[in-house]
């Protein structure tokens, strides 16, 4: 990327602060041609357009200033952050450039031009904005920044059903919820006393009702509300502008709810980072700056998975599914890069015009879930593969056809339950086995816990496009041995 490239000259010494990169003809150009077009058809909008303002370095005056900032980064994050870290990141260089905050008087000169500032990630030097496009063009004159693109959106599509619909037979401990966690085989590993426990996970999502009785017994060790930029991820009833926790709190259950007979799911045991990054009061209501500094957040608290439900929306084209250019998709590879383990959604867009995979489920090593009903057959809506550069998606498959859920809304209560189908679904199901693999193997890497899913699963000798490797066997994956540890 040209910032990249513009920080490591200027670390050199080569190119001084400030100084105006041209583009290919000649001509410096800050705003992307994607902006400019939204720019130019704004004229008639009530609302200020959604901009990543990228900056060109972190403000760094000198080599001993730039050291001491790497040295604050290092305090900022978790002891447990910096471990994980350690198993994939080589050369004991466990703390970067990326990990430096932004430069103070850059985000306040932004603050001052723009119409509000939506979040910040150290991640891409860069902070998102909402600026009419005369104020996009004021900050495009701003020295000091890079380049200016549009934030992009996602959209889901899973609708919960009624807890009638559908009566499954219940089993006497996992009620309701047998169906889903025996088809992934992780009752065995419940018997021998696998949970995740101490395996911190995270779930980004819209909010999470947390009085449920489905998590009383679990434990929440952070949480925060990028939306409303608060430190409670619950809906705030008396709140107009505090919306839904439906699907938070529904996807949080299949991973991790506790409610003897009615609803168990594979690591009840784990420890709970609650990220609320969807604002539904929006038409894309997942933004991906939001989702960008969740995932940064989260990563920086020691989280060994992230659990990520994503649809898509129109402003990207298939060719941009190939695992690199996506915003999401970039911060998904960075986590991985950084030892945190990313499940996310194929997407249900199987039926739809879109008709593929979506981002950031396209990561080269990014865990993407497909949805297949309870006869192991692949749903009607799980987006199927490859990605643009030709991969192989999904990886595996859980149940995402009639799952039992947790249910929010003020009507029904703390202890109400219902169905849902969507690849959002079978998503926390296999971070929730992932969790498990944690907590039986804490030394595995990312790629060593994507190769053991995936080497196991139902279809592991014939994966194709729309199933994937398969679907996932928990058991089996804890009792398989990666190649990088098999002794020759």
């Amino acid at each position: 990327m040209k910032r990249r490239l513009v920080l490591a000259l200027f670390a050199l010494g080569l190119l001084a602060p400030g100084t105006r990169i041209p583009a290919g003809d000649g001509t410096p150009s800050k705003i992307s041609p994607e902006l400019r077009r939204i720019m130019a058809g704004a004229k008639d909008e009530v609302r200020p357009l959604r901009v990543w303002v990228s900056f060109r370095d972190k403000g760094q005056k000198s080599p001993d200033e730039a050291r001491r900032a790497l040295a604050e980064a290092r305090r900022g994050l978790d002891e447990r952050c910096l471990r994980r870290r350690a198993k994939t990141v080589r050369g004991g260089l466990l703390v970067g450039e990326e990990d430096v905050p932004l430069a103070g008087p850059y985000t306040q000169a932004v603050r001052a031009l723009a119409v509000g500032l939506r979040a910040e990630s150290r991640w891409f030097n860069a902070v998102s904005v909402e600026a009419w496009p005369d104020q996009v063009e004021r900050l495009a004159a701003l020295a000091f920044v890079e380049d200016l693109s549009p934030v992009q959106g996602f959209r889901r599509t899973e609708e919960p059903l009624s807890l009638e619909a559908f009566p499954w037979p219940r089993g006497p401990l996992y009620g309701a919820s047998f169906r889903q966690v025996d088809q992934i085989n992780v009752r065995p590993l419940h018997t021998a006393g696998l949970s995740g426990r101490g395996v911190r996970v995270c779930l980004l999502d819209v909010g999470f009702r947390k009085s449920h009785r489905a998590f009383r017994f679990g434990r929440v060790i952070a949480e925060r509300d990028f939306v409303l930029k608060d430190g409670d991820v619950q809906r705030n009833l008396q709140d107009p502008n505090d919306y839904s926790d439906a699907h938070g709190t529904a996807t949080w259950s299949l991973l991790g709810g506790l409610d003897p007979g009615r609803l168990i799911g594979p690591a009840f045991g784990a420890d709970f980072i609650l990220g609320k990054t969807e604002d539904e009061r929006s038409e894309t209501p997942v933004e991906e700056d939001y989702w960008v500094a969740g995932i940064e957040w989260a990563e920086s608290l020691g989280a060994d998975v992230v659990s990520s439900s994503l649809g898509y929306t129109d402003w990207y084209a298939f060719r941009d599914m190939d695992g690199r250019t996506a915003v999401t998709t970039q911060a998904a590879n960075r986590a991985v890069e950084l030892g945190v383990v990313v499940v996310n959604a194929a997407g249900n867009d199987r039926r739809t015009a879109w008709g593929r995979i979506i981002a950031p489920a396209d990561g080269p090593e990014v865990i993407a879930v497909g949805a297949v009903d309870d006869d192991g057959r692949i749903s009607s809506f799980s987006s199927p593969g490859p990605t643009a550069d030709g991969r192989t998606k999904p990886e595996v498959c859980a149940l995402g056809v009639r799952n039992f859920i947790a249910a929010s809304s003020p009507a029904t209560g703390d202890a109400s339950y219902q169905w849902g189908s969507g690849t959002s679904y079978a998503t926390p199901l296999v971070a929730g086995v992932v969790a498990l693999l944690l907590e039986a193997h804490p030394d595995w890497t990312p790629g060593q816990v994507r190769e053991a899913l995936m080497k196991t699963a139902s279809r592991s000798g014939a994966p194709d496009n729309d199933y994937g490797w398969g679907i996932v066997n928990a058991t089996a994956a804890v009792l398989y041995t990666p190649a990088a540890d098999r002794r020759e």
